[in-house]
């Protein structure tokens, strides 16, 4: 009865070891997957306004007023995107889509809440490392760099990162800041946050 009951857990730990590394492979193609798909739409909107790729000057990248109204928007392969989201301290270069779902989520950076115009513009992205996973290597005092389809560049100062619980919406949405990025910490149960100020 021992040597079977051995031999049970023996193959049911295996098991879970079987199904443990193939849902790191999953996770591993998603991320992949997700990260050329961004890419290829990120080339397509670049090449659609005549984005160059090159490394701006922040200090002279800085829009003095900022508009009013809707941000502009741009539908491309059948997508609504605002602008190019940059951090290039960490590596970070992405198509913004104008909304957010699960679904989009899968293909790029996504806009939860408000506007460049009302400087509190809240952008998500998954913690794939193709997409949102290396914001948590950044450094306070990293540029972060938003590029409006209308070419428009707004540069911005990382002024502090913070961890929030996953029901602390309203702690993550009423902020001063200009703009917030935020994604999944590992564990999915927690919220990486990164702060930043418009530089002036």
């Amino acid at each position: 009865m021992r040597k079977v009951r051995g031999i049970f857990l023996i193959s049911l730990g295996l098991l879970l070891i079987g199904l443990s590394g193939s849902m790191w492979v999953q996770n591993v193609q998603q991320d992949v997957q997700a990260g050329q798909s961004a890419q290829i739409l990120l080339a397509d909107l670049e090449r659609e306004i005549g984005y160059k790729k090159i490394v701006l000057e922040y200090d002279t990248a800085v829009v003095e007023e900022l508009p009013t109204g809707e941000m502009p928007q741009l539908t491309l392969n059948g997508y609504d995107l605002i602008g190019t989201i940059r951090v290039p301290d960490v590596g970070i270069e992405l198509p913004v889509l104008n909304t957010w779902n699960y679904d989009l989520l899968k293909m790029s950076a996504c806009r939860y809440s408000g506007s460049v115009s009302e400087g509190n513009l809240i952008l998500l992205g998954h913690n794939y490392k193709a997409h949102f996973g290396p914001l948590t290597s950044i450094d306070v005092g990293d540029t972060v760099e938003f590029v409006g389809v209308d070419g428009s560049t707004y540069a911005y100062e990382v002024a502090v990162t913070e961890i929030l619980g996953e029901n602390e919406l309203e702690r993550l949405t009423s902020t001063s800041y200009s703009l917030t990025l935020f994604t999944c910490t590992l564990s999915g149960k927690s919220r990486f946050v990164v702060r930043c100020d418009l530089r002036t």
